[in-house]
This record gives structure tokens, C-alpha cells and sequence, in this order.
């Protein structure tokens, strides 16, 4: 007789135990000993049938980046709800993306390798990204008071988002303390908008 087949709930489990195998190996022993066979004998399965949940180790690590930028997301947007201003709002996400790359570094250091994907992030990262930096678009969008294109709008959170990003990295790596990077979205307005005609005039 036929076995029946997984429903997406059964399959959604599976996928979920070789992702917990798949992040310890990770942890201890480095993601570069991540492997189909390695997860497959984690979790008691051959290696052939863990193949019908994930294609590849990449896929694998795909996984684990979504779970990671979710859980960012879920931070930001606990910063948003407390945040009482569009100003004071760029400033508390900003604390939490950079205590969320202090406290939680292997889920923030995970959720942006490319190793995997010939240095290119998955589409479904980036999109998750940007998902977890909505609260930061939206807030630079009400912060700005004269009309600004979206293509400006995008430039300014990048920006912000920049400024974050590299002063997480520095941290983790020892090189800044106590400095404080860009927080506010008119600070960053000012060093990221677009260049005027009269200011390039004026720069020559």
C-alpha cells in the first residue's frame, strides 16, 4: 500500500527539525561542516529523503537566514509600538538593531551570508529585510517635511540603515565603545540627501 503523503504541517516539521540540527552544527563545528548528510543523521533520516524538504545545503541555510530576519523583524517592530514620534521612532529602531546584532550575533551575522549563494543574498532575505526596515522607511517618509521622491526616500533609510549596520560590525569587532552613529532621520537627511545644483556650485 502506498505511504500517504506529508501534509504541508508534517512537512513544515520535518523541515523545522533539520533547520535546529542544521543550526547546531553551525554553532559548533562551523557552517561550513553543514551538510545534507551530516542534518539527515541529526535528525534520523537518509540523506536522499531530507532532499524532498531542502535542495541543498543552501537552501538549508536559506531557511535559517529567514528565521533570522524574522526574529529581527519582530524586534523592530517592538521598538516601533514603543516609540512615541517619527523622530524618536528612527532612534529607538536603531538601538534595537544594534543591540540585536550585540546580544543575538549568530542570528544577525547569519542572516547576511552569501556564502552559500555565490555572494549574492536570496531574494526572500532581502525581501525580509525589508520587511523588518518598513517601520524605518515609514518614519523617514514622516520626518521629511518637503516632498521627496521615493527613489530619495530609499537613499536616506539606506543611509541610516548603513550607518547601523557598520557601526554593529565595528562593534563586534572591537573598534568602537561609546560612539553613537547616525540615529535621527533629519541627521541623516542633511548627509544623505540628494546633492543640490547650488550646493555643487557652490563645492567648485
Amino acid at each position: 500500500m502506498p505511504r500517504k503523503p506529508l501534509t504541508e504541517d508534517e512537512k513544515s516539521v520535518v523541515r523545522e527539525k533539520a533547520a535546529v540540527a542544521a543550526r547546531r552544527i553551525m554553532d559548533e563545528h562551523g557552517a561550513e561542516k553543514v551538510t545534507i548528510r551530516g542534518i539527515a543523521k541529526e535528525v534520523g533520516m537518509s540523506a536522499m529523503s531530507l532532499y524532498t524538504y531542502f535542495e541543498n545545503k543552501a537552501d538549508i541555510v536559506t531557511y535559517l537566514q529567514v528565521q533570522a530576519v524574522e526574529e529581527l523583524t519582530g524586534e523592530m517592530t517592538t521598538a516601533a509600538a514603543a516609540a512615541s514620534s517619527p523622530e524618536t521612532l528612527v532612534a529607538s529602531l536603531g538601538r534595537s538593531y544594534i543591540a540585536f546584532a550585540e546580544e543575538k550575533s549568530g542570528e544577525f551575522n547569519l542572516a547576511f551570508r552569501t556564502e552559500e549563494h555565490d555572494g549574492a543574498m536570496p531574494s526572500v532575505v532581502r525581501d525580509g529585510l525589508k520587511e523588518a526596515l518598513r517601520p524605518l522607511h515609514d518614519a523617514v517618509s514622516a520626518t521629511v517635511k518637503e516632498a521627496r521622491s521615493p527613489e530619495e526616500v530609499d537613499r536616506i533609510v539606506a543611509g541610516i540603515w548603513s550607518g547601523w549596520h557598520g557601526y554593529a560590525l565595528l562593534k563586534q569587532a572591537g573598534c568602537v565603545v561609546d560612539q553613537t552613529p547616525i540615529f535621527d532621520a533629519k541627521t541623516a537627511v542633511a548627509s544623505f540627501g540628494p546633492v543640490r545644483a547650488g550646493a555643487e556650485a557652490s563645492a567648485h
